[in-house]
């Protein structure tokens, strides 16, 4: 009914914007497809009076992807979707899931939308061959053919479909990235758009094999060079987790595991003094609301393999194991794992995700509720039968917040 309601009111919104009057056979032309499809479709001539503040109300009420292209039909309704007073009203009427990117080619991202339990094919706003998504923060994702020799990178918000090329950084090869997203003091006016900005950390190998740490500020368009960790220290897995104003990352070997941490305000890493559990075998991070977790594969008496979740307790300097799949599910993910590629895992809203990369495809991943402590497969209803063929590297599973208000500038 609400996409009804606004094809209705379309022609008096594209009048105000439109003073050739081009766009008035655009509605016409729209409201005939919409009815050639059986869509119900509203007199404008009656509705194009509907009070303002109850238009509103139906723009507060859509989902994001069908307010993303309602918003392009006029530059009020463009302006009035990215104010602090919208933002702030929508946030409590709907309750936005995240989404999760399984996969991207040159042109597209294939996402999975967990709250209407649905796939988008979202398109990338320039040239994406031989990129991937390495990191993502407040609505932004942020792309680059990492781990080849002098990598490039960009960010975007595939909402919006704004988008930038960061400047050259000095690291030839990275190794790690993070991604923070930093909102400022709320907007002086209701009307008026809040400020943001983003960071991105690279940690990485000059030429001469030298480590290099290097963060990007939105604010400056520019790269500063950070303390880097200790030469022995080799940075594990490719993500670099923001949790309570820190990025944290594993080491790497893995025999010698260990919490490195990096400070933003100090510009200096330092390893976190806590103990790691056993030998774990395809050990990662993942943030859940401000909860740094670790999931691994233990190999116990008799050689059963076994895989847990832990959390780390901050105050006792330990890792405390939070769960353990039960042993018959266990087996049954065992069973489909691919040697040559490790478990890979990644958390959003109260879900840990638990991927099981195979050589055509992604197979569908097993989902532990931390609410309810529960583990269930992910749906397969509607579960791509192949998704397309990756750009080289993709990672497969990394989620976000789809966001309007989220800029890149």
């Amino acid at each position: 009914m609400a996409h009804d309601l606004l094809a209705a009111v379309v022609s008096r919104q594209e009048e105000e914007d439109d003073d050739e009057g081009e766009t008035a056979a655009a509605s016409s032309a729209f409201g005939e497809g919409m009815a050639k499809r059986g869509l119900l479709v509203l007199d404008p001539k009656i509705w194009c009076k509907l009070p303002e503040e109850l238009l509103e109300r139906v723009l507060l009420h859509l989902p994001l992807q069908s307010l993303a292209r309602m918003r392009t039909i006029c530059r009020k309704w463009d302006h009035y979707v990215f104010t602090s007073a919208f933002t702030k009203l929508r946030a409590q009427i709907w309750q936005q899931k995240p989404w999760i990117v399984m996969t991207s080619t040159e042109k597209s991202l294939f996402v999975y939308d967990s709250g209407l339990d649905t796939w988008h094919q979202v398109p990338i706003p320039f040239n994406a061959h031989e990129l991937h998504v390495v990191a993502a923060a407040g609505g932004l994702l942020c792309f680059s053919n990492a781990w080849f020799q002098w990598p490039r990178m960009y960010v975007c918000n595939p909402m919006t479909q704004k988008w930038r090329r960061l400047p050259p950084m000095n690291t030839w090869m990275i190794s790690t990235v993070g991604m923070v997203y930093e909102e400022e003091a709320a907007a002086t006016t209701p009307l008026a758009a809040a400020s943001s900005s983003f960071k991105v950390l690279v940690c990485g190998r000059l030429e001469d094999h030298s480590v290099i740490t290097e963060v990007y500020d939105s604010n400056t368009n520019s790269w500063t060079i950070g303390g880097n960790p200790s030469p022995a220290r080799k940075h594990g897995g490719h993500a670099s987790l923001w949790c309570d104003g820190i990025f944290y990352c594993l080491t790497f070997p893995f025999s010698t595991l260990c919490l490195l941490a990096y400070n933003l305000r100090q510009g200096a890493w330092y390893e976190v003094p806590v103990r790691m559990p056993a030998p774990i075998m395809s050990p990662s991070l993942v943030e859940c609301k401000g909860r740094l977790m670790l999931v691994g594969g233990l190999e116990e008496e008799h050689s059963v393999f076994v895989i847990q979740i832990w959390e780390l307790d901050s105050n006792k300097h330990e890792w405390v194991e939070l769960e353990r799949m039960p042993s018959q599910l266990c087996k049954e993910f065992v069973t489909n794992m691919v040697p040559s590629k490790p478990l890979s895992c990644f958390a959003t809203g109260d879900f840990i995700f638990l991927m099981i990369p195979s050589s055509n495809n992604y197979m569908p991943a097993l989902m532990f509720n931390l609410i309810h402590r529960t583990w269930d497969w992910w749906p397969t209803s509607d579960f791509p039968i192949e998704l397309p063929e990756v750009n080289i590297g993709q990672s497969s599973g990394i989620s976000f917040e789809p966001r309007l208000d989220a800029s890149v500038f």
